[in-house]
């Protein structure tokens, strides 16, 4: 999963990603090997170091930002906060549910999706190396989405920019194999709608964890889930300013047909890795 990309170039930083990297390669073995005994003792053991040493992690990282003046370091301790409230409520849910392992496989998915995206591009942003080109315009609600969806898939399947194609309006036709449905809130109220096609899910789950699933299970549609959050949460910051606010729900599973909602306005993204649609209702 680490990759040498993910580098800042500061040593301590860096040491610690490659850590949390192998924690989670440690635990999807462990999902692979459920059959094992002492699975719920590693998958605990796992989830007990994931939570100790990203707050130590996290503090450094903040230190460092806080250090060098970084401009963004109040957004970026706000996504650390809300990645540690994540943590917290899974490990709650496998104690609750003595381990399974469905949902043991929610939090793998969750967990592989925020931190490639998040070491992969938000990180990149303390030393220059972002592909993001956030600027400080206002933009609309079409834009942001619009912008925010192709970032993170560029930066999550590892394509350039002329490999990601829009099309607006969105295709009709369009069907989804997993939907996903954010809520907004604020001063830009409303909700949006996230179509992925199986062939875009299996490509980002194989981008995150390097090897193709055999069926689309609780580690995928969670990574979906997350791949959603990600998305919206960075439209919302594109969104915000000028003294307006905007925020999102977390995602909630929905139906094809559920799906199918009317939509006041929306895009296609077409790969060669697969396609996904996202469907905009503002009120």
């Amino acid at each position: 999963m680490w990759k040498d990309e993910y580098r800042l170039g500061v040593e301590t930083i860096d040491s610690q990603h490659q850590q949390l990297f192998e924690m989670v390669d440690n635990l999807l073995r462990v999902v692979d090997d459920c059959e094992h005994v002492d699975y719920r003792k590693e998958c605990a053991d796992a989830v007990n170091f994931l939570y100790g040493y990203t707050v130590k992690h996290f503090n450094f990282e903040e230190g460092y930002q806080a250090s060098i003046g970084y401009k963004d370091i109040e957004a970026h301790k706000l996504q650390h906060k809300r990645f540690i409230i994540t943590v917290e409520n899974f490990a709650k849910k496998m104690t609750d549910t003595d381990y399974d392992m469905r949902v043991v496989k929610a939090f793998s998915g969750s967990l592989v999706a925020w931190l490639n995206y998040h070491v992969g591009e938000t990180d990149q942003k303390i030393v220059g190396k972002s592909l993001s080109r956030d600027n400080e315009t206002l933009l609309t609600c079409l834009e942001s989405f619009s912008a925010s969806a192709s970032n993170v898939i560029m930066t999550m399947l590892g394509l350039k920019a002329d490999e990601v194609v829009r099309t607006m309006p969105p295709k009709r036709d369009f069907t989804g194999d997993i939907s996903y449905r954010i809520g907004l809130v604020g001063d830009m109220a409303g909700k949006a709608v996230f179509q992925y096609s199986e062939k875009f899910a299996r490509s980002i789950i194989k981008s995150l964890i390097a090897k193709d699933i055999d069926e689309l299970d609780e580690i995928a549609y969670s990574a979906m889930a997350e791949t959603s959050n990600i998305i919206g949460g960075k439209a919302a910051v594109l969104m915000s300013g000028d003294g307006k606010l905007c925020d999102i729900t977390t995602p909630s599973l929905i139906s094809d047909s559920q799906g199918q909602v009317p939509a006041t306005e929306g895009f296609n993204i077409r790969t060669g890795k697969g396609d996904m649609q996202v469907l905009l209702m503002v009120n």
